[in-house]
């Protein structure tokens, strides 16, 4: 005898309380099988696919793209039938505890699937729609057997009715995103300090150690090394405000964030123990955690606990610019872009490699004296990097 049963939503880690619904992987009325990705949840800024624990057919799901679902609370509910449901033990299941059976799931076990209510299309597809605000039942499928290709969405949104006003709804990373950023400019009092510097001898450090080294070793690399050094320098730009006790808290090990704009929205991975890290290892690990973020494949713990965060403006093409201070840190560097323009060096003009730097800081942290004193000591970095161990 068929029986409905709740999947709860599970901890996705770090004792996470809550998750977002990003996307639907499934559709009220479809088969699945154990360990089959149901749904794409959001945890902070990690997006990361749900499975579930039973087989059977899909009887209700809790909730649509953006919703918040606690952990604990029904996520999915599957209808198996008896003897068909299969369950993963401890994994938010709806029963405290349930003897371990077999993760097999025959397919004669598994009701016949009833018409989706939505058209068959990819995660991403599914994921694009999303964010879109594009409901797939309204688009016709150009794939085979009716399935939503990403070109049939490009049609809907060139269509005339896409010029129309429309509300689309901030999830996952943006919505993330926009509400730390509101939070940083309604509760920490900023001021902002902006200097040039020539990083012309900086290129040529770039240039000398990427000789030597099989990793792509970007002036980007070398410049948040002089930046970690000056953090060393300057152990005030390096700590968090505690708001509540009114309290500055500083921090031994630098813990680096770097924003990276990807796909799903602007993310900060964490260059852990910056301080003890080369600029070999310093672009590595830059990398690596660049990579994983446009993937997806970023974790929550790899998106928590920075001390110190850097936006490379120049990333976009843009001279400079300020940023948001991530809370509840205490200061941002913005990086423009490096060109070349004309710089006064010896009592002549000359044609130099140079870079703007702007410093966001928490005026209650820092005055303009620490905050003047961190650029000065970064732009002399950047203009005399021998001055820096590279390893």
């Amino acid at each position: 005898m068929a029986e409905v049963r709740d999947f709860l939503m599970p901890d996705l880690g770090e004792g996470l309380t809550e998750g977002e619904i990003i996307s639907w992987l499934v559709a009220e009325g479809d088969a699945v099988t154990v360990d089959q990705p149901v749904a794409e949840v959001s945890t902070e800024k990690a997006v990361v696919e749900v499975p579930t624990p039973f087989a059977g057919r899909v009887a209700r799901l809790h909730g649509a793209s953006g919703d918040i679902v606690k952990v604990g609370t029904p996520l999915i509910s599957i209808e198996v039938g008896e003897g068909s449901g299969n369950v993963l033990v401890g994994y938010g299941t709806n029963e405290e505890a349930a003897p371990r059976r077999s993760r097999t799931a025959p397919a004669e076990r598994v009701p016949a699937p009833l018409q989706s209510a939505q058209p068959a299309a990819s995660p991403l597809v599914r994921r694009l729609a999303a964010e879109r605000g594009i409901d797939l039942g309204t688009v016709h499928g150009s794939g085979p057997g009716g399935m939503v290709t990403r070109a049939d969405l490009d049609s809907v949104a060139a269509s005339p009715a896409a010029t129309e006003t429309t509300r689309r709804k901030l999830v996952g990373a943006d919505r993330v995103a926009a509400e730390r950023l509101q939070r940083s400019h309604r509760d920490i009092p900023t001021a902002t300090a902006t200097t040039t510097a020539d990083a012309t001898h900086l290129l040529e450090q770039r240039e000398r150690i990427a000789a030597g080294s099989d990793t792509r070793v970007t002036p980007f690399a070398v410049l948040l090394h002089a930046c970690v050094a000056t953090l060393s320098a300057f152990p005030r730009m390096n700590a968090h405000f505690d708001t509540e006790a009114n309290e500055l808290v500083l921090h031994d090990a630098v813990h680096l964030g770097v924003a990276v704009q990807t796909e799903r929205g602007l993310v900060v991975p964490v260059i852990r123990d910056a301080q003890s890290k080369s600029v070999v290892q310093l672009a590595a690990e830059l990398e690596r955690l660049a990579g994983a973020s446009r993937s997806g494949a970023i974790t929550a713990s790899e998106l928590s606990g920075s001390t110190f965060t850097v936006s490379n403006f120049g990333a976009f093409g843009v001279d400079g610019g300020t940023a948001l201070i991530n809370p509840p840190e205490v200061g941002i560097l913005g990086v423009g872009r490096i060109r070349e323009r004309a710089w006064v060096v010896d009592g002549s003009l000359q044609p130099r490699s140079t870079v703007e730097l702007s410093l966001v800081f928490d005026h209650r942290a820092a005055d303009g004296a620490v905050a003047g004193g961190f650029l000065h000591h970064l732009a002399d970095l950047i203009e005399q990097p021998g001055a820096l161990h590279d390893d």
